[in-house]
């Protein structure tokens, strides 16, 4: 796939960063102790899936010009708005960190944060969107995107609150729980649709629905990992929490994180395989 694996990783990154700011901000609207954490892992996922990025472009330092053509390209709309939302991070972290500045100042701060992060995955999205490849130009990538940072944003908040012992952890889990298996079912639902879709489409889209035949072991493996960590594992680390067996619950919510990370990756891979070979238009 050559220089798709800097694109599988760099989407990745950035919307599990992406997604870990916007849960963390709705999960702390009253009380914002347990947030720096979580914040400094937002600013390490994003940081690594911008040098990441680099792997890609085709000329790194020309990006900062893309501010030049953000009326027309959704690809420069994407370095904007992720270079914005890691400017606003930084700004929100350092905020976090000063105890003389009100719990207003940093909740605004954090969300104006989230709101630049949401309109780059928007960005990022619509770069596929507006293409010529069938595979891509379709509300599934919308729809893949989003629910990925949902997915992996709900459940690394998780862990993470977990390890650092956070207030509330009970309520924190069913929410971050809820959050997980609602992005993995919107997956689900929205797959065959998306396959019926290719299969009844023009050559092109027929051919991506036979290269993912092809590859069906990899996309069974990857529902079924997003099932079984997404809702077996963070059920039964529910539970497990529920019985005051806090290490057991811990174990489970790592196994859930990992085999999502996994699932996601697999279900990534498979969307730049299907477009092995084409040019992404309209930049």
């Amino acid at each position: 796939m050559g220089k798709e694996w800097a694109l599988v990783l760099f989407t990745l990154l950035a919307q599990t960063s992406i997604g870990l700011m916007v849960v963390a901000q709705a999960l702390n609207l009253k009380q914002r102790a347990g947030l720096k954490p979580v914040l400094l892992w937002v600013g390490i996922l994003m940081a690594a899936s911008m040098i990441v990025s680099l792997g890609h472009l085709g000329s790194p330092l020309g990006a900062p010009r893309a501010i030049f053509n953000l009326k027309t390209s959704w690809l420069s709309r994407e370095i904007f708005f992720a270079a914005g939302f890691f400017v606003l991070w930084l700004v929100s972290y350092f905020v976090e960190l000063r105890t003389q500045v009100g719990e207003g100042v940093k909740a605004i701060t954090g969300w104006l944060a989230g709101f630049c992060g949401v309109l780059a995955l928007i960005s990022m999205a619509n770069i596929y969107v507006h293409t010529i490849l069938p595979a891509w130009a379709t509300v599934y990538t919308h729809i893949s995107f989003y629910s990925t940072a949902l997915v992996l944003g709900a459940i690394l908040y998780a862990v993470l609150a977990y390890r650092a012992r956070q207030e509330g952890q009970g309520g924190m889990l069913k929410t971050t729980v809820i959050l997980a298996v609602a992005g993995i079912a919107l997956q689900l639902v929205s797959l065959p649709p998306y396959l019926a879709g290719l299969s009844a489409g023009p050559v092109a889209a027929q051919e991506s629905a036979r290269l993912l035949v092809g590859a069906a072991p990899v996309l069974i493996l990857s529902q079924a990992l997003a099932v079984i960590g997404g809702l077996v594992f963070t059920i039964l680390a529910l539970r497990a929490y529920g019985e005051k067996g806090s290490t057991l619950a811990g174990q489970w919510l790592y196994g859930a994180l990992a085999l999502l990370i996994l699932a996601e990756f697999a279900s990534r891979y498979l969307f730049y395989a299907t477009g092995v070979g084409i040019m992404v238009g309209q930049f």
